[in-house]
C-alpha cells in the first residue's frame, strides 16, 4: 500500500520547469525516459505488466493556485479532480493527479468524468486531434509519500481538445525502477 501526507498531495503545489531547462544529471537515470517522453504512459505500463488504476478522489474541487495559472482558469471556475495510482502487477509506481475544467467537459472528453478505475491516459490518446504542451518537471519533497525513501520526480503537461485543456501531473515512484523498461535502453 503507499501511504501519502493526505494534506500535501493534496497541494501538488511546486515549482514546475520546463524540461529543457532541467540539468538531466541532476535526474536518476532511470527516470529521465519515463519524464521525456511524449508517448502515452498508460501503453508505456501496459506493455510491461498488467496496468491498473486505484481511483483515490475523482469530485468537483478547487485546483492549486499554480493549477489555476498553468489552465488559465477563473478565480472561481469548476474543476473536476481526479487522482489515482497507477499499479504495475499489483506494485503502485506513478501517483496521478488531473485537473478537469468544466468547460473542458465537451464533445467526447464529456465521459472522462465516468472513466472510474480506467486509466485517462488510455482515453486522452484515442483521439488524433489531441495536443499536448511541453512537459514541465519538478522534484517533490520526501514528506508527500511517507513510503517513499527519496525526494519523487513528477510532470505535468496540458492535454488540449476543449476548453482549456486537462493538467495531467505525474509522480514516480521508486518502484518504477526494477520494472523493465519499455523504452528499449537503459
Amino acid at each position: 500500500m503507499t501511504l501519502m501526507n493526505a494534506s500535501a498531495t493534496l497541494q501538488f503545489d511546486y515549482r514546475w520547469a520546463p524540461i529543457r531547462r532541467v540539468q538531466k544529471t541532476k535526474i536518476p537515470a532511470h527516470l529521465w525516459p519515463w519524464l521525456s517522453t511524449q508517448a502515452s504512459l498508460t501503453a508505456k505500463l501496459q506493455s510491461i505488466g498488467s496496468l491498473t488504476v486505484e481511483v483515490l478522489d475523482e469530485s468537483w474541487g478547487t485546483p492549486t493556485a499554480r493549477e489555476k495559472r498553468r489552465l488559465s482558469l477563473r478565480p472561481r471556475e469548476a474543476a473536476r479532480i481526479r487522482t489515482v495510482l497507477l499499479k504495475v502487477n499489483g506494485v503502485a509506481v506513478i501517483y496521478a493527479r488531473s485537473i478537469i475544467p468544466a468547460r473542458s467537459l465537451k464533445g467526447h472528453w464529456r465521459q472522462v468524468k465516468h472513466l472510474k478505475n480506467k486509466p485517462l491516459g488510455g482515453y486522452l490518446f484515442q483521439n488524433k486531434a489531441l495536443t499536448r504542451s511541453a512537459v514541465e518537471i519538478t522534484q517533490l519533497p520526501k514528506n508527500m509519500f511517507p513510503n517513499q525513501q527519496n525526494s519523487v520526480w513528477a510532470r505535468r503537461s496540458i492535454f488540449q481538445q476543449f476548453g482549456a485543456g486537462i493538467l495531467v501531473n505525474e509522480a514516480f515512484f521508486d518502484d518504477i525502477r526494477h520494472l523493465k523498461s519499455p523504452f528499449g535502453f537503459l
